[in-house]
């Protein structure tokens, strides 16, 4: 039996074709269409368009980045303003009226064509001592310029030595004669000012050195020995010899040489208005120089004989040891034979200036001022956490100790620390930061001689106060028994 064989025809493969592809769209779709509820697309599904870009607001500056303009301070019409003399310079001031919180902003605003006459005219006023030098023997020292206070105005020293700083700047050399004496009076400030007085000083340009070393000789005398020091070296040869022996200025030896500079050495060694540290210089370095038989030339001689009867006890010692040193003995330290303290503490004063400087091996003169019985040396320490009187002195703070010193053996105590009180005495009486030294001169077998010395620690200052004077110590009162020294 023949099996038939269906033969499809085209109109037939389109028509299955068709239904297949519905069949497979519709499995796709997952059978039937069935109705979903309406759902609401998230903020993130949503495109952001162009238009909604635009829509957004702005972001705020970064602050850092855009700072608002800084809102002015003077309400000046600088057009108008008429400063053609100093009267209207200080109308002005008075209205641009600085303080201690805004003068820095101010002086910002102040145009070029205006900042030169008002700064002449601050400059001519004065008025710029805002730290004054402390004094008394507790008095904590002053090491810098206080700063204006909040509520300081144009006339408070510490605001206008400000002020001073700032005009200084906006000088031209055509204002220097309109402010000549201004300068010269800040150059008279005393520390703990110093900037200021720099500032004064190098305002007047290098190679005007008469005048600058005007300055220089105003701010010496004022006790501005750093600022001077500082600014010398840029003067010339000629101008530091005039500093030394017009002005006295003893800072400009040190830049000069004893060789090279003999003349102006010499005229140092007699010169009485120039400081003790300049003249000692001055001796010792024209004595260590080499000659031809190691004696001294006559012209170097007669100056230290000179020397030798100098105020100043420090010069005399000097004077006396390079004379001593070249073979004149003559002005060695001796006692005066003289009932007057005065004289005999000034002989003490050479003494023990001249003894600083002795070599280790060098016997002391002291026993010449002596008696025989020996020297008596009273120590006094100074404890101010005691609370017991072991020495029955009447105060728990102090104790004393007693010692007889042979004559032979007798020498000048704390000799450098006794060389700086010596330049501090009242009396008999001299003082140190550290010690007070008492001197006991006695009538002994028709002479007048130092029978006791007493050394006392100095009171600690008081922790809470900043310029009270320290209540000195008490000398022991009554007969002191001194056990002979072992």
């Amino acid at each position: 039996m023949e099996t038939c064989r269906r033969l499809a025809s085209p109109i037939d493969v389109h028509s299955t074709a068709g239904f297949i592809v519905l069949a497979i769209a519709w499995t796709a779709c997952g059978g039937a269409t069935r109705p979903t509820a309406p759902t609401t697309p998230t903020a993130a599904a949503i495109p952001v368009t162009a238009s909604a870009k635009l829509a957004e607001p702005p972001r705020a500056p970064d602050p850092d980045l855009h700072r608002p303009p800084p809102r002015k301070l003077l309400e000046i019409d600088w057009s108008k303003v008429d400063l053609t003399n100093e009267a209207a310079s200080l109308a002005v001031w008075s209205r641009i009226a600085p303080t201690g919180v805004d003068w820095d902003d101010q002086l910002h605003e102040i145009p070029a064509a205006a900042a030169r006459p008002l700064a002449i005219a601050v400059l001519r006023g004065g008025n710029f001592l805002c730290t004054p030098q402390t004094t008394g023997d507790c008095a904590r020292p002053a090491y810098e310029v206080a700063a204006p206070a909040e509520t300081a105005g144009f006339d408070d020293p510490c605001l206008r030595r400000l002020l001073a700083l700032w005009s200084i700047d906006q000088l031209e050399y055509r204002d220097l004669p309109a402010v000549r004496d201004a300068l010269l009076a800040i150059a008279a400030l005393p520390p703990p000012e110093s900037q200021l007085v720099d500032a004064a000083i190098h305002a007047i340009p290098e190679d005007e050195q008469d005048a600058r070393l005007a300055l220089l000789a105003v701010a010496w005398r004022a006790g501005q020995r750093d600022v001077v020091k500082g600014v010398l070296g840029a003067l010339d040869e000629a101008h530091l010899i005039a500093a030394v022996r017009q002005h006295h200025i003893d800072f400009a030896l040190e830049i000069l040489s004893a060789e090279g500079h003999r003349a102006a050495y010499l005229a140092a060694v007699t010169d009485e208005a120039l400081g003790a540290d300049g003249r000692v210089a001055a001796i010792t370095e024209l004595a260590a120089l080499p000659t031809a038989d190691d004696k001294l030339p006559p012209d170097l001689t007669a100056a230290l004989v000179t020397a030798a009867r100098a105020k100043d006890c420090r010069v005399v010692a000097a004077a006396a040891r390079a004379l001593d040193q070249h073979g004149d003995h003559r002005f060695v330290p001796r006692r005066p034979r003289t009932a007057n303290t005065g004289q005999l503490m000034r002989a003490l004063c050479v003494l023990a200036t001249y003894e600083a400087a002795a070599p280790s091996d060098e016997a002391s003169l002291l026993p010449g001022y002596v008696p025989a019985r020996g020297l008596e040396r009273i120590t006094i320490t100074y404890d101010r956490l005691s609370e017991t009187d072991d020495d029955g002195d009447g105060d728990p703070h102090t104790t004393h100790t007693a010692l007889l010193v042979p004559r032979g053996e007798a020498v000048l105590p704390e000799v450098e620390d006794l060389v700086q009180a010596m330049q501090h005495c009242t009396g008999t009486i001299c003082v140190s930061e550290s010690r007070e030294f008492r001197f006991v001169w006695r009538p002994v077998g028709g002479e007048v001689l130092l029978t006791r010395i007493e050394l006392a620690e100095r009171p600690d200052c008081p922790p809470d106060k900043t310029a009270s004077p320290c209540l000195p110590l008490q000398p022991m009162q009554g007969r002191v028994e001194v056990p002979p020294s072992k």
